[in-house]
């Protein structure tokens, strides 16, 4: 080509078998100052509103985004629930040759398309994709971001409890930031919301329980969905502000969580 232009990336939506975006609505008319994002039949196009020359220069312009993306889906619906493979590239040449031009498709060497096994018992289908990021950006390398997700990934997986999850991750943030007020202060979250977590996770929890005082109290349903959204909504702020600490986010109260 004499003059490449990357017109779009185009990836493909990956997940664990025990999920389905088969029925998915197709996801538009997501714009981004660089790019308008589109996703159906589980193939996402990032076609391309900034100029790029190669398709190298393109993907690593995007892939914080993408990286973003994954990580609050797999914190909101669980790990591996979703992730996208490059799969091809769509190439308009701005000065071609004669005959013309036109879009070229290209492919990475050797790339080999995955599809999910059958052999998973299905247990969750799902109507719709995971919002893609609303903007600002995460840390994902930070240490303090990486123990929380960890911790919570095995929660999801069944190796560890509710409670100790949740005090997990207040007491990292307190190990950070020297008090739950000052977490409260630099990460946009209600102390209130930081006091209550901390508080249910010491005082309930039935078996699961941290403290004596725990054993055989259960967590109400709301007391759990409570529990379990905010736990979430911790672990991606503290990516957030990880990232740049001067991101101004909205401050997350306890209107934004399940009622207690």
């Amino acid at each position: 080509m004499n003059d490449p232009q990357v017109v779009a990336l185009i990836y493909t939506v990956e997940h664990k078998n025990s999920v389905s975006y088969d029925d998915a609505k197709p996801l538009r008319n997501f714009k981004t100052p660089e790019f308008d994002l589109t996703v159906e039949d589980k193939v996402a196009r990032f076609e391309f509103t900034m100029f790029y020359a190669s398709v190298a220069e393109a993907r690593k312009a995007i892939e914080p985004f993408i990286l973003q993306w994954e990580f609050e889906a797999g914190i909101q619906r669980g790990p591996n629930s979703f992730s996208l493979r490059f799969k091809e590239a769509e190439i308009r040449d701005r000065n071609p040759s004669p005959p013309g031009g036109g879009i070229r498709r290209i492919r990475p060497a050797g790339l080999v398309l995955s599809s999910v096994s059958a052999s998973a018992r299905l247990t969750h289908v799902v109507a719709n994709y995971p919002p893609p990021p609303a903007g600002g950006s995460v840390d994902l390398d930070d240490c303090i971001v990486d123990k929380m997700k960890t911790k919570y990934e095995k929660y999801r997986l069944g190796r560890t409890a509710l409670p100790e999850t949740a005090n997990f991750c207040v007491t990292c943030f307190m190990e950070k930031y020297g008090s739950l007020s000052e977490a409260a202060r630099q990460c946009g979250i209600s102390k209130r919301i930081l006091n209550r977590v901390s508080e249910l996770a010491a005082k309930k929890g039935g078996e699961d329980a941290r403290k004596a005082e725990g054993f055989g109290v259960e967590f109400t349903r709301q007391e759990k969905r409570f529990l379990k959204k905010a736990v979430k909504e911790i672990i991606i702020r503290a990516a957030q502000v990880a990232a740049d600490s001067s991101q101004r986010h909205p401050q997350i109260t306890m209107a934004d969580l399940p009622p207690l």
